[in-house]
């Protein structure tokens, strides 16, 4: 077996009705809920829950995946699956697939792992769809485009808490700040200048937070016109960037509207008591956030000094 990626074509018989699309290195998309994510497949790759311990090349955050739930293997023509001995187990057309014997995939498989125990409310599976055609990749990644938000572009919260859970541990992220940014006085904005002006604000900022990101799944719009992201680095660096991030919005001019501003409030991941619950991250970049708001607002403050309550 080989873990090396190929660009080769190959055999119709192998990948399904790919004879009027081009064959290309194969992907999975993973649909969560309302989140899709897409993995290049090559060599061997778990997929699986990540915990403290375990960090699956392909991770599904979720109750209902076992640590290690199966394996892609994808080496010259070929991807196979093989299921691993799970609770919930993993199905192929209404059947549960054998644990230990591989499944050869064809491009449009689609593998279910089930997770409607009447509690689940997002979804009643996790649908693992196997592509390697330049047509179904294609349009896959048009679903995956339908769930961001539709205003702004921005990822959805859902994405975005995924993401997180997914990067965490990571190197680059062991080290990192949550954000929150609120538009000062935005309802004002929408009762005197008009929701077509306030959306043109909502906009500009979300342009704004994509150029100061290095991935767009590091920022979303977390609500209403409340935006949330993710900034690597020691709390010094991310704060140094978070001032550039304020300078740029500082003052933004809208046709109809009076000159921006923004608050913003942060907390550095390692004072969390679990770094990948982004609940509890946004609840202390919230306080900071809050500190913010009741102090004058247009301003940024961290968690630490909120919670010493001085400037």
């Amino acid at each position: 077996m080989s873990g090396n990626k190929t660009e080769i074509i190959y055999s119709n018989n192998v990948h399904g009705n790919a004879s009027n699309a081009a064959i290309v290195s194969p992907r999975l998309f993973v649909s969560q809920g309302r989140s899709i994510f897409e993995y290049r497949l090559g060599g061997r790759q778990s997929v699986g829950r990540p915990t403290e311990d375990t960090a699956p090349s392909i991770p599904i955050d979720s109750r209902f995946v076992s640590r290690e739930h199966g394996v892609f293997q994808t080496y010259g023509e070929f991807t196979a699956f093989t299921p691993a001995k799970t609770t919930n187990g993993i199905f192929y057309k209404g059947k549960a697939l054998e644990p230990g014997v591989d499944k050869i995939m064809k491009d449009g498989d689609e593998l279910m792992i089930p997770t409607d125990d009447g509690l689940d409310s997002d979804s009643k599976y996790i649908l693992l769809v196997y592509a390697s055609t330049s047509t179904r990749i294609n349009m896959w990644r048009g679903f995956q485009l339908a769930t961001a938000d539709e205003l702004t572009g921005l990822s959805g919260r859902g994405s975005f808490v995924s993401w997180w859970q997914r990067n965490q541990n990571k190197g680059d992220y062991t080290k990192a700040v949550v954000f929150l940014l609120d538009i000062d006085d935005f309802k004002n904005i929408n009762d005197s200048y008009g929701h077509n002006v306030g959306d043109k604000v909502l906009k500009s900022v979300a342009l704004a937070l994509k150029r100061e990101v290095r991935y767009e799944n590091q920022v979303c719009r977390w609500g209403g016109d409340e935006f949330a992201g993710i900034i690597p680095g020691d709390q010094y660096k991310a704060e140094f960037r978070l001032k550039q991030l304020f300078m740029n919005i500082e003052g933004m001019k809208i046709d109809g509207c009076p000159p921006i501003s923004v608050s913003i409030g942060y907390a550095d991941i390692r004072d969390a008591k679990d770094p990948l619950n982004m609940e509890e991250l946004i609840q202390m970049a919230d306080k900071a956030l809050y500190y913010v708001k009741q102090n004058g607002k247009q301003d940024i403050c961290s968690y630490s000094t909120a919670t010493m309550g001085v400037q």
